[in-house]
């Protein structure tokens, strides 16, 4: 077995029915592996949908990457978040890293307002 795989942690479920993913039975470099598939995945169906042009593939990379996070966070708050409740601390992840800048404001008025 590879150095890569060689760790293998168990998954950790905390109060709350909360999973924490970095703590998964698989190692890190199997979880890189699966990250790199779905990623896959979702670009081949982009590429599907822009149609046969090989140069699509590059293409479809680009729209994955430009708009990943816009999806998730679409999803989260808009289909996901209606019936389920969610921690805000994802919720708020989502938004920093969809509009950093509006992060930073938000991040400068509570450090000047609420201290």
């Amino acid at each position: 077995m590879s150095q890569k795989y060689s760790q293998v942690n168990r998954a950790f479920i905390g109060e709350g029915e909360d999973v924490y993913l970095a703590n998964s039975i698989f190692g890190e470099g199997c979880c890189q592996e699966l990250k790199e598939i779905d990623k896959h995945e979702i670009i081949v169906k982009i590429c599907e949908i822009l149609g046969p042009n090989p140069s699509n593939l590059h293409l479809a990379e680009e729209i994955f990457e430009e708009m990943k996070l816009e999806i998730a966070r679409y999803v989260i708050h808009h289909e996901y978040c209606r019936c389920n409740s969610i921690r805000s601390q994802l919720l708020l992840w989502l938004d920093s890293q969809v509009n950093p800048d509006n992060a930073e404001k938000l991040s400068t008025f509570m450090e000047k307002y609420l201290k």
